[in-house]
């Protein structure tokens, strides 16, 4: 993956296609299998920034971790052995390219939650350390006493007081996905196919394939009307529809000349962008000034 592409990571939609469908997809884990759900669907998990798979590979079973934006790839270090450009992901536009993994083996049931029905806990991290009872996702402060009650199908550690965490759909299968505090207040309702938390202040979701941003309050930053979106990046987010890109800025609006381009690269530090038009087949990249 060369530095122009590491700009906006696939969707867990897009590694799900991958995942599903192994063979030939992977430079160097050979014989992998994704575990499955009862609706034969791969079986995984949704994080900041990551998405995590239960697969088999030569008969073991491992975690198998994708990334979803630059922030998620920046701490790849805590889901195991990094292998870079590993795993071929077909992009919306039939273009494709590898991307990073990150996978260990899994020794011991309690290694891997989502599978736990005992107690697990991890790491304390701002004073609320997450635990798993019987299958189901909670959190304990500093000296031991619940805070959240473990009622959650899955959740993420905290980070700047906010944690994503996922409840079972509504109707049919697979989860929905929220964000809480750390008095387990419910900031973002669990009504999203996808939530990436940066961390800091923007929750990216996806409802239906539509996606936009939420703010650390749960407010609408963009609107859920594109087909995709990328991360703010000095002040700009790259988003597409039906192959058209643009950028977007912290309110929400598109700006210069909206979705015109046909490839667009993450906003720079001086305010400006590489893109290239839609009327350019190949080469032909420029580089336009978005902030005023």
């Amino acid at each position: 993956m060369n530095d122009k592409e590491k700009f906006l990571f696939p969707s867990t939609t897009d590694y799900l296609e991958a995942v599903a469908n192994p063979t030939g997809r992977f430079a160097t884990l050979a014989g992998i299998a994704a575990v499955t759900d009862r609706a034969g669907e791969p079986d995984y998990t949704v994080g900041t920034g990551r998405v995590t798979f239960r697969v088999v590979r030569e008969g073991r079973p491992v975690e198998l971790t994708c990334f979803t934006t630059t922030a998620g790839y920046a701490g790849a270090g805590r889901y195991g052995e990094l292998l870079e450009d590993e795993i071929y992901v077909f992009r919306h536009d039939g273009t494709g390219t590898y991307y990073p993994v990150a996978w260990r083996p899994v020794s011991d049931p309690a290694d891997c939650p989502v599978a736990c029905d005992e107690l697990t806990e991890g790491r304390l991290c701002e004073g609320r350390r997450l635990v798993v009872r019987n299958g189901r996702f909670g959190f304990l402060d500093e000296e031991g006493s619940t805070v959240v009650e473990a009622r959650y199908l899955w959740a993420d550690d905290f980070s700047e007081g906010r944690a994503p965490v996922a409840v079972r759909a509504a109707v049919g299968e697979g989860m929905r996905m929220g964000l809480i505090d750390r008095e387990g207040g419910v900031v973002i309702e669990a009504v999203y196919d996808d939530l990436s938390w940066d961390g800091s202040r923007y929750a990216y979701v996806d409802r239906g394939g539509r996606h936009g941003c939420l703010d650390r309050m749960g407010r609408v930053v963009v609107p859920l009307e594109y087909e995709g979106m990328g991360e703010f990046d000095h002040g700009f987010a790259v988003v597409w529809r039906e192959g058209r890109y643009g950028y977007v800025d912290e309110g929400g609006e598109l700006v210069g000349a909206g979705l015109a381009y046909a490839e667009a690269w993450s906003a720079e530090e001086d305010g400006t962008a590489q893109v290239r038009r839609l009327e350019v087949q190949s080469g032909g990249l420029e580089r336009i000034k978005l902030r005023k």
